[in-house]
């Protein structure tokens, strides 16, 4: 079902440390699905957040599609909306997973749409993922894995920091805001990232033009 991309183990890797982080990209073929394994820390729960963004501004979103599955059961726990160059997730649980990206596969249902679909209960739009101009698509995404609060890896990472007794003072309400906070600025600089990104392309583009 899916090709796992050659540097998968980067982002497996994230399970040996408390806090990982991986900025990458992909170049997808028309019809062409790669996926990247990543998870969290043994058996606790990590803060999951990760983001898209299609780099290619001048063409179609349609046939792209991300999406995220668990790792066992293929359970999809998120994807990208249709038509959506640039998207972002967000939750907290433990285990493995697969993120993955399309160009020209997709339309996966989530457990909401296949138990509506029992109940003859018609929710999603049947949308299509098609390549027609058969163009390569440029994805860059990232992924983040933090520790939770009251694991072990979240104190090991308190000792490490000397902030034990002050974080440990905290309400769980003021922590969660502090989560949602930092979320929306890691977002902020995945989107720097991606510009810089489309800077360095054009920039190539126009060098090897005029040179």
């Amino acid at each position: 079902m899916f090709k796992i991309a050659s540097f998968h183990f980067l982002l497996i890797a994230c399970h040996l440390i408390p806090s990982c982080y991986g900025a990458l990209s992909l170049d997808l073929k028309p019809k062409e699905e790669v996926c990247i394994s990543f998870k969290t820390l043994g058996d606790q729960p990590g803060h999951i957040t990760g983001s898209y963004d299609l780099l290619d501004d001048e063409l179609s979103a349609k046939p792209v599609s991300v999406v995220l599955f668990d790792y066992d059961s293929e359970e999809v726990k998120w994807h990208s909306d249709y038509e959506g160059s640039e998207g972002s997730f967000s939750l907290t649980t433990a285990g493995k997973f697969h993120l993955c990206f399309g160009n020209g596969a997709g339309g996966y249902k989530t457990p909401a749409d296949k138990e509506n679909e029992k109940r003859g209960i018609k929710t999603m739009t049947v949308y299509d993922y098609t390549n027609t101009d058969g163009i390569n698509r440029r994805i860059g995404f990232s992924i983040r894995i933090k520790p939770v609060v009251g694991t072990k890896a979240f104190n090991a990472q308190l000792e490490k920091n000397g902030d034990e007794n002050e974080a440990s003072s905290q309400s769980s309400k003021l922590v969660d805001l502090t989560l949602q906070l930092a979320d929306r600025m890691e977002l902020l600089l995945d989107h720097q990232e991606y510009i810089k990104n489309r800077e360095m392309t054009h920039r190539n583009i126009v060098e090897s033009t005029f040179t």
